[in-house]
């Protein structure tokens, strides 16, 4: 079972990443995962690699860098996924952390608010290529619903609530330097939920799955 995560590196296509742990006995580890899907599941972050004993963070994140062959890449390259699960493209359940993420986007009041509840009893997704977002569909009655501070450029198209979070692994420790929001905008088209966009501001891979993230760090504008 990891420890406290101290440390992570994402793949540019967002399929990869490398994770360092740290141990009980005070020592640290990494592990090297790739998001995978199959049958009628969410994508999850499955295990391919795990080092040996390492004394320190650092130690662990520069032996990642030599051994994995992607670390050592030009960006260029390393963003092409051609040796990674390809996600599955239809319609889904749910999963249960994708739910869960929704509903906290839901928590509070807004106009149209009682039909979206109604609309995901029946919520399927299919997740957008390697980002995190996700296309939604459901049955249920039309939702009234007004843009938010984000409105939206589609045409039919409104986002009634958008949250955000610090994508920082420690956020006391400054480990990875200057933090980068990741924000979550859900979309509802012609009454429909339609899609709940991920993304980070700065354009970068996300460090924090927003499918692992503590729901207390998400906040809303």
């Amino acid at each position: 079972m990891p420890g406290e995560l101290t440390m992570r590196v994402v793949r540019e296509d967002s399929a990869r990443r490398v994770s360092v742990y740290s141990r009980s006995d005070g020592k640290y580890e990494y592990v090297e995962e790739v998001l995978s899907e199959w049958d009628d599941s969410p994508p999850s972050w499955v295990g391919e690699r795990t080092s040996g004993i390492l004394a320190s963070a650092k130690d662990a994140m520069a032996e990642a860098r030599q051994v994995i062959e992607w670390m050592r890449l030009p960006s260029a390259t390393n963003s092409r996924p051609t040796d990674v699960d390809v996600p599955l493209r239809r319609w889904r359940p749910i999963g249960v952390a994708e739910r869960a993420l929704i509903m906290h986007l839901v928590r509070q009041e807004f106009p149209g608010r009682a039909e979206i509840l109604e609309q995901l009893n029946s919520l399927e997704a299919m997740r957008i290529g390697f980002s995190s977002s996700l296309k939604l569909r459901s049955q249920g009655p039309y939702a009234e619903v007004k843009d938010s501070d984000a409105p939206s450029s589609r045409p039919n198209d409104r986002i009634p609530v958008e949250g955000f979070y610090d994508d920082v692994i420690d956020e006391t420790k400054g480990m990875l330097g200057i933090a980068a929001l990741v924000r979550l905008a859900l979309h509802v088209t012609g009454g429909e939920l339609s899609e709940l966009e991920i993304y980070k501001e700065n354009g970068k891979p996300i460090l924090i799955d927003p499918y692992e993230i503590d729901l207390s760090r998400v906040h809303f504008y």
